[in-house]
């Protein structure tokens, strides 16, 4: 996801209910995979640098604990 995307946009996307994307953002959230902020009524969820380079392959260590 290269700009920020709201959940309908990545249902839309992945052939999937806005319940299954939501769903599936929350999971990655909690990974830290990406980031959802507020937008109106809406939400938009953005990749984090360690959700870029797992995508891209770039090899990212995970943050420390």
């Amino acid at each position: 996801m290269a700009t920020p995307a709201s959940t309908t946009e990545l249902a839309r996307r992945t052939h999937t209910s806005p319940a299954t994307a939501s769903h599936h953002t929350t999971v990655l959230r909690t990974a830290g995979l990406l980031t959802t902020e507020r937008d109106g009524t809406g939400v938009r969820h953005a990749l984090t640098p360690m959700g870029r380079a797992l995508l891209h392959g770039t090899g990212m260590s995970p943050p420390a604990s």
